[in-house]
């Protein structure tokens, strides 16, 4: 009996969400202080950029952004304030 992994299918499912997502945008993020970055590289030379930010009221909250946000943000720095140039 031969076995078949999801691998493939879940890769392939995973960049086109990414394509999508990446083709769309992003929705802005909540506004914060960031507390944290994050960057994921896929299989397929694509990559996956989230901001961690601590709101007024205390809740942290993470999100994607893009590249050029996720490289303009620093942890302590003020979001959205950091991507507006």
């Amino acid at each position: 009996m031969k076995h078949h992994t999801a691998t493939a299918p879940t890769t392939l499912l995973a960049a086109a969400l990414l394509a999508f997502v990446t083709a769309c945008g992003y929705e802005e993020g909540p506004p914060g202080r960031v507390i944290d970055k994050e960057r994921a590289y896929t299989g397929m030379g694509a990559e996956i950029n989230e901001l961690t930010v601590r709101t007024s009221d205390g809740e942290e909250e993470t999100f994607f952004v893009t590249r050029d946000d996720y490289d303009s943000c620093y942890r302590g720095s003020s979001y959205p304030a950091c991507i507006e140039r």
